[in-house]
């Protein structure tokens, strides 16, 4: 199958990596959430791997608070990034960094049937044996789109999907978990003196919040990471038991589910049994986003097919007035569809392969300007619908002030 191809793809091109580089990535490139969230100018440097842990006593921690930014998501409801102390972080990378081939075989486990596509390290085939340059804004859509096409193609051996996600899924995490994901519940539990290092990290997850055990920050790198150890270890129990019952296919993306069957009756098997194995962990399905589907309802998208006929995807340059007209019809999409990736989709379009922006403006000087303010004008107000669409927006402004 496909989706099993790209899982275990992932993890070769992982293993080819050395546990040095993506320890310097994990401390400098994933640090501090997104750079839509803070001046694009604003980096970390020399943030090293030290030989010695900060923090020398893991059972006599320092309580410390999670430093947050937020912006406005809605009128009622803000956007919250998390910073957690560097002390911490450093620390917690400091276990994964010794325990980096255990790190890998829990994530990509050979029994694994429910795939990820949400590895938060970017690794992709054109820089074999290096990091690449995404951070999560890019290739939340870009693994999302590969997921969907792969699932649309193994589809075939399949006539309905699942679909459903984990509610409230960051702030719901129990830090124990961190632990009973990676040795055993039971296991994590009588280690008394910490000397697992799961133990390890929930403890600096916890004393970097307070000593609180729910939630984690929302931001880092370090975030993506640890939800998808607690996850795969999900994953992996509901593989094996779905796999003694009947054929299924199933991708993640971060807490989204897609999983493909044969019958409702499998699709509200496999339901419950997701949804016992997450409630071991404290966490619980979203019902009103949680649905089956008959085959090839729920695989193809409704927003998609609106938006194929005025897709920018093909051109390798357009005129302001199509922008503007397309992003009129996108927001219209939007509007009937809600939750979808179809902003995502359209700013990614207005880049060609180079990353350098197709629309036209025009040559006189002042009417450029207004074409450019203009254009700010109207994408402002889409920025906060998801973190994608603000992580594109942030590319385009640095794009645009070299214009003005």
């Amino acid at each position: 199958m496909h989706i099993e191809k790209h899982f275990f793809d992932t993890k070769n091109l992982l293993k080819e990596i050395p546990a040095e580089e993506i320890s310097c990535w994990l401390l400098n490139q994933g640090y501090f959430p997104e750079r839509y969230v803070l001046p694009p100018s604003f980096q970390v440097s020399e943030f090293n791997l030290q030989e010695d842990l900060y923090n020398k006593d893991i059972s006599d921690l320092k309580r410390r608070e999670i430093q947050t930014i937020s912006y406005p998501k809605s009128f009622l409801n803000e956007r919250k990034f998390g910073t957690i102390h560097p002390w911490n972080y450093h620390d917690v990378v400091y276990y994964l960094h010794n325990n980096w081939g255990k790190i890998i075989e829990h994530l990509f486990h050979k029994e694994q049937k429910i795939y990820s596509y949400s590895f938060p390290i970017p690794v992709t085939k054109s820089k074999k044996g290096r990091i690449g340059n995404l951070r999560a804004g890019r290739m939340i859509y870009e693994w999302l789109q590969m997921a969907e096409r792969d699932l649309i193609i193994d589809g075939g051996k399949f006539q309905y999907i699942v679909r459903t996600d984990i509610a409230n899924f960051y702030s719901s995490i129990y830090t124990h978990s961190i632990a009973w994901a990676l040795h055993g519940r039971n296991e994590a539990l009588n280690d008394k003196k910490f000397s697992f290092f799961g133990n390890k990290i929930d403890r600096l997850i916890q004393y970097s919040n307070d000593a609180r055990t729910n939630g984690i920050s929302v931001g880092s790198a370090l975030s993506d990471l640890i939800s998808e150890i607690i996850l795969a270890a999900i994953d992996l129990e509901v593989s094996r038991k779905i796999k003694e019952k009947n054929p299924f296919a199933a991708v993640r993306f971060k807490d989204d589910y897609r999983i493909l069957c044969n019958s409702e009756k499998d699709g509200n098997e496999i339901l419950q049994i997701l949804s016992e194995e997450l409630s071991h962990y404290n966490l619980v399905l979203n019902e009103n986003k949680t649905s089956i589907y008959k085959l090839p309802d729920g695989l193809y998208r409704i927003h998609d097919r609106e938006y194929f006929p005025h897709s920018l995807k093909n051109e390798s340059e357009i005129d302001f007035k199509v922008f503007e007209h397309t992003l009129l019809i996108v927001l219209d999409i939007h509007r009937r569809n809600p939750g979808t990736s179809i902003i995502e989709k359209f700013l990614a379009e207005l880049f060609n392969k180079d990353k350098n922006l197709k629309i036209r403006f025009s040559d006189n000087h002042s009417r450029r300007f207004q074409e450019i303010k203009k254009m700010i004008e109207l994408l402002l107000p889409v920025s906060v619908i998801s973190d994608s669409v603000s992580f594109c927006f942030g590319q385009l402004s640095v794009k645009l002030t070299t214009l003005l």
